[in-house]
């Protein structure tokens, strides 16, 4: 059982994966749809039965859903998806907000991904993990280490402070789709569907004048070692 309370107004970092670490995401239509369900599912207004209903283009379901009118659960601040696991950063809005929110997203993924792949069982290993973020450099630690999870795939190194080539590794960053921080570095959104999973977006400005020194706070941090989850 989950020690952690959560309290409207304060951070998370939120993590789950898959059981076993196997993958939950195979494709991009895995990813799409994932990211899909985190813009739906966060709304008090729309319950879960409707999205079975909907086409499984992520388009159309974006399409029937204003995000502009939405009464969201949480603020969503950040995220990374990865192969078998994926990581959120985000803020409590309404009591029980990121439970509503973690329950309607993980169960909803793991019916679509089920019935797709022909599977029975349990796709997470369980219940999502949460940390509270309660000081400033906390966040900041967050948002770099969320990010920073892109490069496991490619320049697992980072995780011992060892990143010999930044530019290259960076651009590997910024092509990244299932991630943030693209959008971030960049304020492109290669997806379309990112600025709308994100739904604090005024954050930003206080923390990291430019696109650029968004960058340049998470270089000065990869440079750290880092044994976090």
């Amino acid at each position: 059982m989950r020690k952690i309370i959560f309290t409207p107004n304060n951070y998370y970092h939120i993590l789950n994966r898959g059981t076993d670490e196997k993958k939950v995401f195979l494709n991009k239509f895995d990813y799409q749809r994932f990211m899909t369900y985190l813009v739906v599912f966060n709304d008090s207004n729309i319950p879960p039965r409707n999205i079975s209903r909907l086409s499984r283009k992520f388009e159309d379901i974006i399409s029937l859903h204003n995000p502009d009118t939405r009464n969201s659960l949480v603020d969503i601040l950040a995220f990374t998806l990865m192969p078998n696991h994926f990581h959120l950063f985000v803020r409590e809005k309404e009591e029980k907000g990121i439970s509503r929110l973690m329950h309607k997203v993980c169960m909803g993924y793991s019916r679509y991904f089920n019935l797709k792949n022909e599977r029975k069982g349990n796709l997470w290993q369980g219940a999502f993990t949460a940390k509270l973020i309660d000081e400033q450099s906390y966040f900041v630690h967050i948002m770099s280490y969320i990010h920073l999870n892109i490069l496991d795939g490619f320049s697992p190194e980072w995780r011992r402070g060892k990143i010999n080539n930044w530019r290259e590794v960076e651009s590997k960053m910024r092509d990244y789709t299932w991630s943030s921080y693209s959008y971030y570095r960049t304020g492109k959104d290669k997806s379309g569907i990112v600025k709308l999973v994100l739904t604090q977006p005024d954050w930003f400005s206080e923390y990291f004048p430019t696109h650029k020194s968004f960058e340049n706070n998470i270089r000065l941090w990869a440079s750290r070692h880092s044994d976090d989850q």
